[in-house]
């Protein structure tokens, strides 16, 4: 069962939500049209953002089923809003976990995919030949779906052609 969330929207569309440990998440849809080539669907480009905002504790979250359950149920309604929306989820790589982040976002994927959305995975491979581990998510019927996995597709090649 989800935790009870917010639409906060502004620039980002963000939502939020408050964990039964006093942790505040902010889940962002960070407008990227910048991330493909100028096309038409564009400025139907997100990136996904999972932002802690507040934890007295001073430890990392603790597991809880229900931030998952929270975060899936954000996703759809997100999708639902416009089902032309592709979300870019790039795993965070400052502390060296991206792969851990990797898995988990994968584990949540599968845990609630309903056969309804594709998800592509690549590595973006920058300058300092360092890896990202970068997702992309779009409805199966999106109109423009050939046109968004051959950008995805040209996205990674040109990451690991610098």
């Amino acid at each position: 069962m989800p935790y009870y969330y917010i639409f906060g929207g502004g620039h980002n569309n963000s939502y939020f939500f408050e964990t039964v440990n006093k942790i505040v998440y902010e889940i962002k849809f960070k407008p990227s049209p910048y991330l493909f080539a100028e096309n038409e669907f564009s400025e139907l480009i997100y990136e996904f953002v999972i932002t802690v905002i507040l934890n007295n504790s001073g430890k990392n979250p603790p597991l809880d089923n229900q931030v998952s359950d929270t975060i899936a149920e954000i996703f759809r309604e997100f999708f639902i809003a416009n089902t032309k929306n592709v979300c870019i989820y790039i795993c965070d790589s400052s502390d060296n976990r991206q792969d851990i982040r990797r898995k988990k976002f994968d584990q949540w994927f599968y845990k609630y995919q309903n056969d309804s959305f594709i998800k592509l995975d690549e590595i973006l491979v920058d300058t300092n030949q360092n890896r990202y581990p970068v997702s992309m998510i779009v409805l199966k019927r999106n109109p423009y779906i050939k046109e968004i996995i051959a950008a995805f597709i040209e996205l990674s090649e040109g990451e690991s052609d610098k």
